[in-house]
């Protein structure tokens, strides 16, 4: 029963009239405070705006009552009942926080379209008439109007038009959408045909809403919203809409940029522009979040705007393909491990705080990390692991501190990374800062006392560091409480700090000789210090020890050619010292700590120069090692850094060629004397010397006559004998026979063995490691390439690569070499060549091949897209001839065709310089007889109207009617007509061309 429409029978008392909210306002806030008002609020708003004046149209919103006469508002045409009614209606809209879920559940569509447009025209103090008046001109503002008003009312209808489009899908299909959370979808009895004409009119206007939402959504801090007190009823008395703009609350822009997020994620749903809603869809988590932390719940009241939920968002997330983080902390660490360490550092700081992780868990994980870095495996740059290994120890000892076990290992790790101190100090604040509030009262003041303790024990070496810190870092220890603390406890006088000294953390007092001893062994094995290495080894000798004090600590060692010249020498300072120092120098290298390795080595080469020593030639011998021990450092520390220059590359250069001369027979006796004569490099330095130089293109310096010994000088010599080659013959050489001889022994099978991989110590895997150069990687690629061709004997699977004329075409007893060897050194050259050059087109191209030729057929497009993503600059230039070529495409299609994605291999076929027609039949209708690979998505990549046409007789055939008008859209577009120009065409192919590259850099490359 319709309780607002008069009746001629009896009403009860409790019954409100429709004129009495005109007449009395207030009935209307009180009517919709009461628990379930009956009329609802929707049904009063479709009441207010279905209601129009004797003899007035009800559609007709422009034409004034003749009897009642214009409202004085320049602007609105409205009668003074009509807009009484109107604005009425507006405040039970703001009354439900301008909901359009239950809008669009209650309201019919026409209703809906009524309600905005008369929200646009009262913010606007003027007529204004959706969709039109907005395509054409932005309404101004009338005198009576408000901006940000209009601009919340725009945004409404802007988002109405996108969900609209949305329901009517849904409708039309008789089904609701994949997620309850969504557009609400009214019933289909309701929604007419008209309804669906009027959204469909909508369509051409889309692209301007999304462009307003898009636009607002990067400047939402002017967006206000209207509410129930901004509108005013009009009352007998009143001569113009005196609205209150002014009441109007400001709202988060995260609340705002949610909102508008979640509505383009609907739509883009719906239009199947999947990236798109994806990345809306994050957009609307992250905004989400931060609006909860910062508004829902701090003021009890209901949100303002924003009617996302979690759950609704939950399940776009899961439709977009975004899974959420697993629940428990110790699963994400290990899917961390996998992913190289991402976010391993947030997950440690929740562990913090939550603690399910182990303790031993952890440990291992610092333990993992820093074993790699000391190794070099990571692939990563080096300064950046570095850090991580360092944040990773400083937020397992703030664990350990709280957990209030095992201090000891807190402090073992600060000695760990004694070079590192003042770094890692450094994370220890920032970390217990950042999560100092999180912590409880006890945890916080163990941190507290913790803290202390590191300043008593470095705050002497330190002290300008730690103040620093604590400046920065305040919420642990302030700056207040570290001057109380400083006078309080003066800073203890010694020489040399650590754990080893400072013995009342570790250690009571004692005056046990073997615990003094063993304290000041520990210091020696945690020490970097040169001069503090010699006072310590000086104290310990005055404790007559009974071995040599470099038998310490077993982990150091030292190249077998020093050791022989180490040993012999009488036992003493000297010899514990130097070998002490070069053990030290080759772990701090392990650890990449390249220039204390330095320091140590210059320090031990004085050493050796002392006047008391000159006349010594086993210690004339010791220097000269020592001097090419640390140009070895200082190679690899190039190496390390590549592309990056040394300070001094033309002493560098120079050091190298007296290295390799040195090692020369008939050199080295020029530069030692007598007692120097046969003494040479051992092998390790010479080639690290011959591989520095070919990566700086010092071919001259190569062209010796190396030592049979040293096969790793030997094949950098070959090397440069291949370049002068090209230089020399311009390419018309066949063939270059030295280090094609040199590497064919290497991959020759062990008769009763079963060798699958190449030794670690092999001469290749050895100077591969060290190549940086792209020419010289070039060169060794294409003799690797060559050759396996030759084992393979399979023209289909050859593979291409730069410079391949260099090399023979035929091998003798092809039985006895091992394809499988080459295969592995091919990968390991491509691997450390794509680490520096990632963008390498021939390189990328080749690794391709490689992964085709073992049947990846995944990896192999993954490699082959990128060279053409790479090519085209990330897709920002036309792809072109010869980036790609008839040999290129071919393997991309059959990769295609043996992934089951023959409509992808079709699209293919167009790439040829003759469109390849039988083969895109053919893999279109294998597609037909197999499964989708998403065809319809590939439409707008085919600029071919013959493989369209062929489509759309598929289609046809199976009786998929939508699909067929979806593909003669398509087919109708106009740069495809066959009478343009070669040019237009051109354009046309061009642009599909770098559309389906986008496509399949989405599907390989993410």
């Amino acid at each position: 029963m319709d309780l607002l429409k008069p009746r001629t029978v009896p009403l009860s008392e409790e019954t409100i009239l429709w004129f009495e909210f005109l007449l009395k306002p207030s009935l209307l806030t009180k009517h919709l405070n009461t628990s379930n008002p009956d009329p609802s609020a929707t049904d009063l708003i479709t009441q207010f705006l279905t209601i129009a004046p004797d003899g007035q149209s009800q559609n007709d919103v422009t034409t004034p009552d003749p009897e009642v006469g214009p409202f004085k508002a320049e602007g609105l045409k409205y009668s003074k009942k009509q807009l009484a009614l109107k604005i009425l209606a507006l405040k039970v809209a703001a009354f439900i926080r301008w909901d359009l879920d239950k809008l669009e559940r209650f309201l019919t569509v026409a209703r809906q379209v009524q309600l905005l447009c008369d929200l646009c025209s009262i913010t606007a103090g003027k007529m204004v008439t959706l969709p039109l008046s907005l395509v054409h001109e932005s309404p101004a503002v009338g005198p009576e109007g408000s901006s940000h008003s209009l601009t919340f009312a725009l945004t409404l209808y802007h988002r109405w038009v996108l969900r609209a489009q949305v329901i009517r899908a849904a409708v039309i299909k008789n089904m609701k959408p994949f997620n309850t959370h969504g557009p609400t979808v009214p019933d289909p009895a309701t929604f007419t045909l008209r309804d669906e004409s009027s959204i469909s009119a909508l369509e051409p206007f889309t692209q301007l809403s999304i462009d307003f939402l898009n636009q607002l959504a990067q400047d939402p801090h002017a967006f206000r919203v209207l509410t129930y007190d901004s509108f005013v009823p009009l009352d007998s008395n009143t001569d113009n809409t005196q609205q209150r703009f002014d009441s109007a609350i400001a709202i988060k822009p995260c609340e705002l940029r949610a909102q508008i997020h979640y509505d383009l994620c609907q739509y883009y749903l719906y239009v199947q522009r999947y990236e798109l809603a994806r990345q809306n869809v994050l957009l609307c988590k992250e905004n989400y979040a931060q609006w909860q932390r910062e508004e829902i719940g701090r003021t009890g009241l209901p949100p303002a705007y924003c009617t996302v939920d979690a759950e609704g968002l939950q399940g776009y997330l899961l439709a977009c393909g975004v899974t959420g983080e697993p629940d428990g902390l110790l699963q994400r660490l290990h899917e961390s491990i996998l992913n190289h360490y991402s976010d391993i550092v947030m997950i440690l700081k929740e562990d913090n705080v939550r603690k399910e992780i182990p303790m031993t868990q952890r440990k291992l994980l610092e333990l993992n990390i820093e074993g790699y870095n000391a190794i070099g495996s990571t692939d990563g740059n080096p300064i950046e692991q570095m850090e991580l290994e360092l944040a990773v120890a400083a937020l397992n000892i703030i664990r350990y501190v709280m957990d209030g076990e095992n201090i000891l290992s807190c402090n073992v790790a600060l000695q760990k990374y004694k070079n590192q101190q003042p770094k890692l100090i450094e994370s220890l604040f920032q970390y217990a800062d950042e999560q100092y509030e999180q912590f409880t009262l006890a945890e916080q003041e163990q941190l507290k006392r913790y803290f202390f303790k590191i300043i008593s024990l470095y705050g002497g070496e330190l002290r300008a560091a730690i103040e620093g810190f604590v400046r920065t870092y305040s919420k642990v220890v302030s700056l207040q409480e570290l001057k109380d603390f400083r006078l309080q406890r003066p800073q203890p006088d010694t020489q040399l700090s650590g754990i080893a000294v400072q013995s009342d953390w570790v250690i009571p007092e004692t005056k046990n000789p073997r615990l003094e001893v063993g304290q000041l062994e520990r210091q020696l094995i945690s020490c970097t210090s040169a001069n503090a290495i010699r006072k310590l080894l000086v104290k310990i000798a005055g404790t007559n020890p009974s071995k040599p004090l470099f038998t310490i600590n077993p982990s150091w060692s030292i190249p077998c050619a020093l050791e022989l010249i180490l040993l012999p020498l009488p036992r003493g300072f000297l010899q514990d010292f130097a070998y002490i120092l070069i053990g030290k120098a080759r772990e701090l290298v392990a650890r990449k700590d390249y220039a204390t390795a330095i320091t140590l080595l210059t320090v031990l080469k004085n050493e050796t120069q002392r006047p008391e020593l000159v006349g010594n030639p086993l210690v004339a011998k010791l220097g000269k090692m020592v001097s090419w021990e640390g140009l070895l450092v200082q190679i690899q520390q190039v190496l390390e850094e590549w592309p990056k220059k040394p300070a001094d590359q033309p002493q560098l250069m120079r050091n190298c060629k007296q290295c390799l001369n040195a090692a020369v027979p008939g050199n080295n006796a020029s530069g030692g004397g007598a007692a120097a004569g046969d003494l040479i490099p051992h092998g390790k330095v010479l080639e690290h010397c011959a591989a520095l130089l070919l990566n700086f293109n010092e071919w001259n310096s190569l062209l010796i006559q190396p030592d049979k010994r040293f096969p790793g000088v030997e094949l950098c010599s070959a090397l440069t004998q291949a370049f002068l080659d090209i230089e020399k013959f311009k390419g018309t050489k066949k063939t270059n026979r030295e280090a094609w001889e040199l590497m064919l022994p290497m991959f020759v099978s062990q008769p009763g063995s079963r060798q699958r991989q190449l030794p670690a110590d092999s001469p290749l895997v050895l100077l591969i490691a060290k190549l940086r150069d792209p020419l010289v990687i070039s060169i060794l690629l294409s003799l690797l390439a060559k050759l396996h061709n030759i084992l393979k004997d399979e023209t289909n699977l050859d593979m291409n690569a730069e410079y391949m004329f260099l090399w023979p075409t035929n091998l003798n007893n092809t039985a006895i070499y091992n394809i499988k060897l080459v295969t592995e050194a091919l990968n390991l050259l491509l691997n450390q060549a794509l680490k520096y050059y990632p963008n390498n087109i021939p390189w990328l191209k080749l690794k391709g091949d490689l992964e085709f030729v073992a049947n990846n057929h995944e990896a192999a497009m993954r490699y082959y897209v990128t060279a053409l993503i790479s090519g085209t600059e990330y897709c920002t230039v036309h792809l072109q001839r010869p980036l790609f070529d008839d040999f290129l495409i071919r393997r991309m299609i059959k990769c295609s065709s043996a992934l089951g994605c023959f409509v992808q291999a079709a699209v293919l076929c167009q790439f040829f310089d003759e469109t390849d027609y039988g083969l895109a039949f053919k893999s279109i209708s294998e597609k037909s007889a197999n499964f989708s690979d998403a065809m319809d998505a590939y439409y707008s990549c085919i600029w071919e109207p013959t493989l369209l046409e062929f489509i759309v007789n598929c289609h046809h055939k199976k009786g998929e009617h939508k699909r067929r008008l979806q593909t003669i859209s398509f087919l109708g577009q106009l740069e495809l007509n066959a009478n343009n120009n070669e040019e237009i065409k051109r354009e046309a192919a061009a642009v599909r061309k770098n559309r389906f590259l986008r496509s399949l850099a989405k599907q390989y490359m993410c």
